[in-house]
């Protein structure tokens, strides 16, 4: 291998001899570069035990062990069937399992009357024998002198084996080992925390000494947090340009009054707060840099409304980033609703815009005569040109990576970051995710609003839920159904939309529509117009609804399956009912073989519609999502370390304040070029562009 290849370099150069498959599933789980297959954590370590005789204790561990080979089992008439070879080591017989193996290739591997020196989790068999499972065959004796050491785990992907993880790993190690790696933390923070180098660090993880390596309190852990952070804070110093000076907007009353005096309802004091707070930030003379938190239904978007009014009455555009089409349409029927009657223009851009209609969009947002544009990424691209764009809100942030929202606010000049999440977010998240920004929350519902009753069934009272319906439709009232499939799956059992429409139709006929994500973006708009308007009461759909959809006659919804849900993605979709003075209900069906932590899940949302308690529980269940990315889910949110691990809460607090601190500290004193390999690591190349506009 040439001496001139770097960490930076394609993972094609370590593993050039492995199949296509294989190496593209590789790239999938860790990432293309070198640098990213060494940042490929383990879950956690087992201790590997030499011993030449097995005892009871070893049972659950990894031993390396000498098996004498006796005899391999002739009866393997069955494809699916294991081959068993039996043999001995010391006094005790040892059964070793072969899962999808040839008995040609077993018998070349295990030869009767000779030792084979394995490695594998001792377990016993139906007869309380000691037994191995498809366990590594080391190739020499000399490999037998690994004696009582430590191996990591690795998370990974079907396809992948832990012996290709590895040895992939192993073989990139030699090139970070001869790669001179410049230190860019200060020698006073490396003293005072007692912190290897990155490259030590990184040796050391994937060589542990103990079983603790992977926790916090480990110098070689903690190094690398730290590290991940920072290059995380500093990315978001520079997106938010806090040092910038920045557009002053002054808080203009015309607009504003005129649509405060006509709204149909009246503003709670919680939304009149958390505006007071954003004009403060307009006027600063610093680019705002705010996170709205509000519950689903709490009516963000309304403050988002009249924070918008302020920028354009003071002469510049607005921007409004949703994550989907669905949500983009509706923000654009609700800003057009509330402003059109003001004089202001609304244009929306999708990727459905085509032709000469998106021509006169892109020409509107580049002349400003579009004073407010919303869309999905399309707004994001390079063929978009503002004139004067002053204000972006981002709509559900933890949808969009943040290099993904850097791209719009770059298309300004210091515009003000609104951005809005219905997600509820716990503190050390916040200062992990954003720093110091500001955070302002609405924690009341609009006046008259009820609580929404949820209550968890059982599937096979499902026709009790049919006969409900038919009275809340005779009322004038909508359902939504909510399925998690679209079509039958041969490896899933879930109810899809498909069958459930068609059984519904039968007992509903036209009263019931179908909606769900492989429709054509014009069929999704005119279902959902129908059920809005009044052409169908019951919308069968999948979780294309879960945000952003506001019917106020809408009662009921239930979710079909609900076991399979996550908590937070549960909690939305509730949130698509009780959004008027109605009496509204969440109905869970689940399946009755739940397991512990679905059941727990199930519980907490019936007893809570507190969306912040939600997230709490919601977090210690599932884990974060990804934050300079756009995973969520049950990812975790770090590569470095689990931010939920209960065993790191005590030491993560004070190092993120002390990264903070660095991170500030960085930007104030221009020392960002220092930083270059560290953001590199971390972050995408985006960092540069990022650099050269702060």
């Amino acid at each position: 291998m040439s001496t001139s290849v770097t960490i930076f370099d394609d993972i094609g150069i370590i593993a050039a001899n492995y199949l296509q498959q294989r190496l593209k599933l590789l790239r999938k789980l860790c990432g293309n570069r070198i640098i990213d297959l060494i940042m490929h954590m383990p879950s956690y370590v087992i201790e590997m035990i030499y011993t030449e005789a097995l005892a009871q204790e070893h049972v659950g561990k990894l031993v390396t062990t000498k098996i004498v080979v006796t005899s391999i089992d002739s009866n393997h008439s069955s494809p699916t069937r294991p081959v068993s070879v039996y043999g001995t080591c010391g006094d005790s017989v040892v059964e070793i399992s072969l899962f999808n193996y040839k008995r040609q290739f077993a018998q070349k591997v295990y030869v009767p009357g000779k030792p084979a020196y394995i490695t594998g989790k001792l377990c016993t068999n139906f007869s309380g024998g000691f037994q191995f499972i498809n366990p590594q065959k080391l190739v020499s004796v000399s490999e037998m002198r690994r004696k009582d050491c430590f191996s990591n785990v690795y998370p990974l992907t079907a396809g992948i084996s832990q012996l290709t993880m590895i040895v992939t790993i192993k073989n990139a190690l030699k090139i970070l080992e001869r790669t001179d790696i410049r230190e860019w933390l200060p020698e006073h923070v490396i003293a005072s925390n007692n912190f290897p180098s990155f490259r030590e660090s990184l040796i050391t993880v994937h060589n542990p000494r103990s079983l603790t390596e992977r926790q916090l309190n480990s110098a070689a852990r903690r190094r690398l947090c730290f590290d991940e952070l920072l290059a995380e804070q500093l990315l978001l110093r520079l997106s938010d340009t806090k040092t910038k000076e920045g557009n002053v907007i002054k808080n203009g009353k015309t607009l504003i009054s005129r649509l405060v005096k006509d709204l149909p309802f009246a503003l709670t004091q919680s939304q009149m707060k958390v505006i007071d707070e954003i004009f403060r930030d307009l006027e600063g003379g610093k680019p705002m840099a705010r996170l709205l938190q509000g519950d689903v239904g709490s009516g963000k978007t309304i403050v988002a409304i009249i924070a918008s009014l302020c920028v354009i009455e003071s002469g510049y555009q607005c921007a409004v980033l949703a994550p989907t089409e669905m949500l983009a349409c509706q923000h654009y029927a609700t800003f057009s609703s509330y402003l059109s009657a003001l004089g202001i223009s609304v244009e929306i851009l999708t990727a459905s815009e085509k032709g000469k209609r998106r021509h006169e969009i892109l020409a509107n947002i580049a002349a400003g005569v579009a004073n407010v544009v919303i869309g999905t990424h399309a707004i994001i691209s390079d063929g978009v040109k503002f004139h004067n764009l002053g204000f972006v809100v981002v709509d559900e942030q933890h949808r969009f990576g943040v290099t993904q929202r850097l791209r719009l606010i770059t298309k300004g000049n210091s515009p003000h970051i609104l951005s809005m999440t219905a997600t509820p977010i716990p503190r050390t998240t916040i200062m992990s995710a954003y720093g110091d920004i500001a955070v302002s929350a609405i924690i009341e519902k609009p006046i008259g609003r009820s609580e929404v009753i949820t209550k968890a069934i059982p599937i096979n009272k499902i026709s009790i839920i049919t006969d409900s319906v038919k009275g809340i439709i005779a009322k004038g009232q909508k359902v939504y159904w909510v399925c998690p499939l679209i079509e039958e799956s041969e490896k899933l059992t879930y109810t899809c939309v498909t069958n459930r429409f068609m059984a519904l139709k039968e007992i509903f006929g036209d009263e019931v529509a179908m909606l769900h994500g492989r429709q054509k973006v014009v069929e999704k708009q005119n279902i959902f117009e129908s059920f809005k308007t009044g052409g169908c009461n019951i919308l069968v759909s999948t979780t294309v609804i879960e945000v952003g959809i506001d019917v106020p006659t809408a009662s009921v919804i239930i979710i079909e399956n609900a076991e399979k849900f996550g908590l937070a993605q549960l909690h939305q979709l509730r949130g698509r009912v009780g959004r008027s003075t109605l009496q509204s209900y969440c109905i869970l069906l689940y399946d009755c073989r739940l397991s512990e932590v679905a059941r727990k899940r199930l519980n907490t949302l019936c007893e809570s519609n507190d969306g912040f308690y939600i997230a709490e529980q919601d977090l210690l269940l599932r884990g974060g999502g990804e934050i300079l990315g756009t995973k969520q889910s049950c990812q975790k949110s770090y590569r470095t370390f689990d931010m939920h691990d209960p065993a790191n809460n005590k030491l993560l607090l004070p190092l993120l304040q002390q990264v903070s601190a660095r991170a500030t500290n960085v930007i104030e004193h221009e020392l960002i070029g220092k930083y270059d390999t560290l953001l590199k690591i971390f972050a995408t190349e985006d960092h540069v562009h990022l650099k050269a506009s702060f």
